[in-house]
Order: C-alpha cells, then structure tokens, then sequence
C-alpha cells in the first residue's frame, strides 16, 4: 500500500504542474509574478517550466526530473512562506489569474504538502504515464482522494466561493494592466486595428467604470488618426469595441485662442 501511494504521486504532481502552466498560459491568467522574486522571469517562461517539468514526469523516471521536481516545489514553499512571514499582500500567481488573493498559511501548507509528495516520489522507478496506464480502483481511488485534499486546501477554491456567493460590482473591482492588455490583443477589434498603428503602446489609458480605454496613434489613408479601444474589465476579447479620432487638421478661430484641432469620433 505505501508503494502504491508512493506512485500515485507521480500523476498528481503532473497534474498540478500541468494545471499551473495552463492557468499561466491563459490569455488572461499572466499576473506578474511576486516583485521580490519575479526578476527576470517572465510568467510564459515559467508555464513552460512547468509544462515541461510535468510532462517528464510522465514520460521518464530519470532521478534528475525527480529532484527538479523537489527543488521546484521546496523553492515554490519558501516562496510563499516568505510572502505571507513578511505580511505582503501580492498574490503567489501559482495558478495565474485564478491566484489573485494575498498569500496565506494555506497556501503555504498546500505548498508543503506537495514538497512532501515530491520527496516521497523521488525514488519511484515507473514513469507516471505507465503507472496510469496500469491504475486499478484502489489507484484511482487514491489519486481521486488526493486531489479532493489539494483542492481542501487550495486558497483559489475559498476565493472563487466568495466571488460567487459576495461578487463585486465591476466598477470596483482592481484589474491589472497587464490583464487588460491580454484580453485586448487576442481580441477582433484589435486584430482589425493593429495594422493601423504606428505604436505598440498606448500614448493615454484611464479607467471608468467597468471599462478601461486605451489610445493608440495611428494612420488611416494617409491621414493620423487615434484608435481607440475599450476593454471591459470583467469581459473576454470579444467584448472589446474600438472607433476611431480623425485629425481633420488645424482650424484658425477669430478670437485669440490660437488653432484648435477637431477631432471626430467615428465607428
């Protein structure tokens, strides 16, 4: 029984690390990473990591995966363990967008726990796919038992519950710049626009309400001319609108104010 729960951590801790790679990976789940130990690494480069680190786990039973496996997860419980010893409220961002709650003991015991089944698998001589592949009922009821645990223990659960049952309005709900930008680009008002552009930033972003508007200066026949997009903040891409400023030119007024530019909002 103890070889078998040995094995089962192996498919588990792919799971996990496949999980936290896709929810990285999702167009709106690349928060930045905690400012203390981000650096230079960005959040794609460590979805691939562990995208990469989850998949040898299945595939082979190399002693080196295995150990980058405890290295991994010890470095993720030391992480977390410092946020919440140092009372930050920056999330983990183990999971993307669904890590957005400050750091807490639970997630450092989650953390703990898979360190635990990191090192108690190290030495398992059968790769996690061959193990699945011979999983009986007392495998799958193991596996299905340890995955209600990690969910028990997963501060993302207890936030999503409390969205669902307290959600808060849109107008008052902090989004990051950065979750905008990636519900803008996969968008079809930017794919439209973005051959119009002159530049990759914005030159004007402000907030109202549930949406968050971003200019950009661009050229349309000939002419300079702001596009302008509108993201909502709770929105997937497809709810992103965008129009159009036209810069009609200088127009000289009779008084001494000097020439004013019209602009003329289109679409």
């Amino acid at each position: 029984m103890t070889e078998l729960f040995r094995e089962v951590q192996i498919p588990f801790l792919a799971a996990v690390l496949l999980a936290a790679a896709a929810g990285k990976a999702l167009p709106q789940g690349r928060t930045p990473l905690p400012t203390r130990y981000g650096g230079g690494v960005s959040v794609l480069a460590l979805a691939a990591g562990e995208a990469l680190l989850g998949v040898l786990l299945l595939t082979t039973s190399l002693f080196v995966v295995r150990l980058a496996s405890v290295v991994f997860f010890a470095t993720a419980t030391s992480v977390v363990a410092d946020l919440v010893r140092h009372g930050s409220d920056e999330a983990c961002g183990c999971f993307g967008r669904f890590s957005t709650e400050p750091a807490r003991r639970l997630g450092v015991v989650r953390a703990g726990v898979l360190t635990g089944a990191a090192i108690l698998a190290a030495g398992v001589p059968r790769t996690g796919a061959r193990i699945l592949a011979s999983a009986d009922g007392r495998s799958a009821a193991l596996l299905a038992v340890e995955c209600l645990a990690f969910l028990a223990l997963s501060p993302e659960l207890a936030a999503a519950v409390e969205r669902r049952l307290h959600p808060v309005p849109c107008e008052l709900r902090e989004v990051p710049l950065d979750a905008t930008y990636a519900t803008l680009r996969p968008s079809p008002a930017w794919r439209e626009h973005a051959g119009s552009l002159t530049s990759a930033e914005p030159t004007d972003v402000w907030r109202e309400l549930c949406h968050r508007y971003l200019v950009y200066p661009g050229e349309v026949d000939g002419r300079p001319v702001e596009v302008v997009f509108a993201v909502p903040v709770d929105g997937g891409p497809a709810a992103v609108r965008a129009g159009l400023a036209w810069d009609s030119g200088w127009d000289r007024q009779d008084d001494d104010s000097g020439p004013q530019r019209v602009h003329s909002p289109v679409g």
